[in-house]
């Protein structure tokens, strides 16, 4: 399948947005460059022979795939007959393709909403290496997300995060433990969020968590 122009420039963009984020979601974008070598088995095979039949579950010949869930292999597609080109992602070894759930109404949408995330990481990290994003923090950028674009799936949105949650719950396991320990030494809730840069009302929380933790 060829691209027009307008779709390879989008392609192209989002991949770029997508690599200044790669350690924090579970989904590797395609170079659009190669886009045609990476439909074989999918919508042709090996031999190039057509996999795009007119039974219900088969590849639809309006679908192209334009990157990879990375912990499930699950191909990230664009419906290109549909209004929008929306971005949706199918789960394989399914024996058929029915199953799947849209991550946005198109690509420049898809691309909307990890530029969302990626300025969430600008805002709060000093670098991409010192993660100090919560995970409410990531659930509210998700909401925004699926609130402006009617397609996104907020389950798919969580999945496609996944290695950002994972991160920010090893930073509040580890933020659990160093409020404990100051809290035994006798430091009070302003000194504890003082040296941990902390705002109060958060240090309170992590304070809360790690004494229900004990109970």
């Amino acid at each position: 399948m060829r691209l027009d122009a307008e779709l390879f420039e989008q392609l192209k963009q989002l991949k770029i947005v997508s690599e200044q984020i790669a350690a924090w979601i579970d989904v590797e974008m395609l170079d659009p460059e190669y886009l045609e070598r990476e439909q074989l088995g999918y919508s042709i095979d090996l031999e190039g022979n057509s996999l795009i039949h007119d039974e219900e579950g088969s590849w639809q010949a309006d679908w192209l795939v334009i990157g990879h869930m990375k912990l499930t292999g699950d191909p990230m597609i664009i419906e290109t007959a549909e209004p929008g080109q929306p971005v949706a992602v199918l789960m394989h070894d399914m024996g058929d393709w029915d199953a799947g759930s849209y991550l946005a109404g198109s690509v420049l949408k898809f691309q909307v909403g990890l530029q969302r995330f990626l300025q969430l990481i600008a805002q709060k990290n000093d670098n991409q290496s010192t993660w100090k994003i919560t995970g409410m923090e990531l659930k509210r950028i998700i909401e925004e997300i699926v609130t402006a674009d009617e397609y996104a799936d907020k389950d798919l949105w969580e999945s496609l995060l996944n290695p950002a949650f994972q991160a920010a719950r090893g930073m509040e396991a580890e933020l659990t433990k160093q409020v404990l320990i100051m809290s035994k030494r006798g430091m009070s809730i302003k000194e504890i969020a003082d040296m941990l840069q902390l705002p109060l009302k958060e240090a309170y929380g992590y304070l809360k968590k790690a004494k229900e933790l004990q109970c």
